[in-house]
């Protein structure tokens, strides 16, 4: 057997190092509460946590790959989120929340994100604050007491000079990309330029962009300046595929980042309603005869699991229901309803009264409900279906809960009826669309 070097081991151990750190913070009066950290993806982000702080407020949580982007928390308790910029290497943070409930960093963690909260405070004061100060100078004059003291602030935030970020190749990238997210918007600039920019952005972008979450806004600013114009839902449609038809021959379908775009695209148009440039577009994705990327994959999978006439995926439970359904299917029922709501959700609560008159018949028909809510509050979810009868289940994360990515959710209310085989019948927003396939 060949003896290994010391060189050679030395050299695996600070690769195996430089693969991973640790993500962690404290935050002031945020003890014993839920945080979920996510990182992001061109289009979408991952899961990594799902942790409660301890009484001091710190929380601590291992990045197992190599990861240069961007981590985002979400402060489930306190309705925050906010980002960082990873560049593989560890970040211990220090924030508070004010009584005002605003998120304060006080030590950012580490060189990056140091650099990065600089450039935040001085792009607010140069580009916010100073044209304010500016505005507000015209009503005073040298014998006012705030005429010297607000020369003096217009003056220094003037002189202020733009953090160095050249260093730091991630952070100059999302920092450019964001300008181009927001001076893309309706509004800011000829539409038709700003369209050609981002549609310039998909093509050229470097790895960056695979993981800054920047690729749904850039997307829907460029779905959005298509639309414009449109005299009618049809009109809306054809100019919304034309769009997509450029994008997908422009980047090329057959590349990793064409099928980034295609499967973002046909989640969109799904999250829509748009069944027939769904189907359309699906029928594109499952047409290719390239290598599928694991992400379309998935796209095209749940697409065509979840719809009328397949069989719903047997879901578990966060908890045993009525102390004995673990799984969906577990319940033996002739119907099974399956609700996916919350109730934060305005379409929900307009909803629900007619669930509830209509689930007094359902049940005597040989159907169950199963609400299953992407709330985030305990209380709030709680206190809503206190006066319910039917079976309630939610793990209490938000969007990131794992019934949204199983059953291929996009909105609330989702209402999905399934038979005793488990094949679905009917997916739709309405109960009035179920009680007409009761017998």
């Amino acid at each position: 057997m060949k003896k290994i070097s010391i060189t050679f081991l030395l050299v695996l151990i600070s690769l195996i190092a430089q693969a991973q750190f640790t993500f962690k913070g404290t935050i002031a009066n945020y003890s014993n509460k839920r945080i979920l950290v996510k990182i992001d993806r061109a289009f979408d982000d991952i899961l990594i946590g799902n942790i409660t702080t301890n009484s001091n407020g710190s929380f601590s949580i291992p990045v197992k790959d190599n990861y240069s982007g961007i981590i985002e928390i979400s402060l489930l308790d306190a309705k925050k989120n906010y980002i960082f910029i990873s560049d593989n290497t560890n970040i211990d943070f220090s924030a508070s929340i004010t009584a005002n409930d605003e998120f304060i960093i006080n030590i950012p963690g580490n060189q990056i994100n140091e650099r990065y909260q600089n450039y935040l405070n001085y792009d607010i004061k140069k580009n916010s604050i100073l044209p304010q100060l500016q505005n507000i100078n015209f009503y005073y004059n040298s014998k006012d007491d705030f005429y010297i003291p607000l020369k003096n602030e217009i003056l220094r935030i003037s002189e202020m000079n733009e953090p160095d970020i050249s260093e730091f190749p991630f952070l100059s990238y999302y920092l450019k990309t964001s300008d181009l997210i927001k001076n893309t918007e309706i509004g800011n600039g000829d539409a038709i330029s700003n369209k050609n920019l981002i549609l310039d952005h998909f093509k050229n972008a470097g790895q960056e962009f695979e993981t800054s979450g920047v690729g749904k806004s850039l997307l829907y600013n460029y779905f959005k300046l298509s639309a414009m114009g449109a005299t009618s839902q049809k009109d809306w449609e054809n100019k919304i595929d034309k769009a997509i038809e450029v994008l997908l021959d422009e980047v090329g379908e057959e590349t990793s980042r064409g099928q980034e775009i295609l499967s973002a695209t046909i989640n969109f148009l799904n999250g829509y309603g748009l069944v027939n440039l769904t189907d359309k577009y699906m029928k594109r994705a499952e047409s290719l005869t390239c290598e599928i990327s694991a992400e379309l994959k998935k796209t095209i999978q749940d697409n065509n699991s979840i719809k009328e006439g397949k069989i719903i995926p047997n879901i578990k439970f966060t908890q045993k229901l009525n102390d004995k359904y673990t799984y969906l299917y577990d319940i033996k029922t002739k119907y099974k309803l399956i609700m996916v709501w919350a109730s934060w959700c305005s379409h929900c609560q307009q909803e629900m009264p007619y669930v509830k008159q209509f689930y007094e018949n359902f049940k005597k028909s040989g159907g169950e409900i199963i609400a299953l809510s992407v709330d985030y509050n305990k209380e709030d979810w709680q206190n809503a279906i206190k006066e319910t009868s039917w079976l309630n289940d939610s793990d209490l994360i938000y969007w990131d809960s794992k019934f949204v990515k199983e059953l291929n959710i996009t909105g609330t209310p989702t209402l999905i009826l399934v038979d005793q085989k488990n094949k679905i019948l009917k997916i739709t927003s309405k109960i009035s669309d179920i009680s007409n396939l009761i017998k």
